[in-house]
């Protein structure tokens, strides 16, 4: 009888939490974040212990709703309930709001609003939008302490890049004194190909478009604020620098020309948008000569952060800082790092 209990009790400590998302935005990171865990479903249950299931899904045009869970898979129009974010926040049981609708550094968009109201109600929330963040990220963390949960967002500053996870865990006793870095890598991208191919700005941007790496609309990328974005959302959660996007000296790439980047090339050095900023100082997002040996010159979209510390002096990390798998990643990371 006594092993049989004993038995029964290690089952009941065996069985793998239920978590229950709510995931706003079905975009190109939305989508690979729900095929990335409906792939590595069992996986997860057996490394940490909780089983995960997307019990809704919320576009601009309403609401998928299957509270047993739904696979990764094109959404039916005759299944879509008439229902905001807001709507199923208030009707929808879920453990944590998965926020990845796109981007609006001005208001914050809908996401703000989201995310106050997810943590309101105490659901944890984990989210790739910079824009919440970069404009209420000290509001936001208050508001989560109150109400016993977490907002994670890894995703936001480097995608793929696990630059807060190290900060936050790695280096607790090795405070972060500076920050630099290549933080966009469309910037990147164009820069590179100016590089090697002595292509001029607006070749390279058009090259950049048709492969996808540049948006039709551009201007957050190659006017520098994506990277300002990046720097203020550093400052403010690694530096413990309250920086808003006012305070960022931003200079994009638009008026780099092909021949300056040749000469920097020839004279053992590449131009990169770099993004740094310091405990004090100018917090600057703008064009750079770097030696062509230095870390900090990364090809192609890959975006590069380094790190300068009171006692190991500076650790990089390298990776890519965009795209929607590589963004899918650090989500899926921050939803498992919650106290489950």
């Amino acid at each position: 009888m006594a092993d049989a209990t004993r038995q029964s009790t290690e089952t009941v400590r065996q069985a793998p939490r239920h978590v229950r998302v709510i995931l706003a935005g079905y975009g190109t990171v939305g989508r690979a974040f729900h095929t990335i865990l409906a792939k590595n479903k069992a996986t997860i249950e057996a490394k940490h212990g909780v089983s995960v299931d997307v019990v809704a899904v919320c576009r601009s045009q309403g609401a998928w709703v299957t509270e047993s869970g739904m696979e990764p898979r094109p959404l039916a129009l005759d299944e879509r309930r008439d229902m905001s974010v807001s709507d199923v926040l208030r009707e929808v049981e879920a453990d944590v709001l998965v926020e990845l609708t796109p981007t609006d550094l001005e208001t914050g968009g809908a996401a703000l609003e989201n995310i106050r109201t997810a943590i309101d109600k105490g659901l944890h929330v984990v989210t790739a939008n910079k824009g919440p963040v970069v404009l209420d990220l000290p509001g936001l963390k208050e508001r989560a302490a109150k109400n016993g949960v977490e907002l994670r967002f890894e995703a936001t500053a480097g995608a793929a890049i696990p630059i807060m996870s190290l900060a936050d865990f790695c280096l607790r006793g090795n405070p972060v004194t500076r920050i630099e870095g290549v933080l966009n890598g469309t910037c990147n991208y164009i820069l590179t190909r100016m590089g090697e191919e002595g292509l001029g700005f607006d070749e390279a941007l058009f090259e950049a478009q048709s492969l996808g790496y540049a948006e039709a609309d551009p201007a957050a990328d190659v006017d520098g604020w994506d990277a300002a974005a990046k720097v203020v959302i550093l400052a403010n959660h690694v530096l413990g620098r309250p920086l808003s996007l006012k305070d960022v000296q931003v200079t994009g790439i638009r008026a780099v020309t092909g021949e300056a980047v040749q000469l920097a090339r020839k004279q053992g050095y590449a131009l990169r948008l770099v993004g740094a900023v310091g405990l004090e100082g100018p917090a600057t997002v703008a064009p750079r000569l770097v030696p062509l040996a230095s870390p900090l010159n990364v090809q192609g979209t890959l975006n590069v952060m380094r790190l300068h510390t009171a006692y190991a002096g500076p650790i990089a990390l390298s990776g890519h800082g965009a795209g929607g798998t590589e963004t899918a990643s650090a989500v899926l990371a921050d939803l498992l790092a919650l106290p489950w």
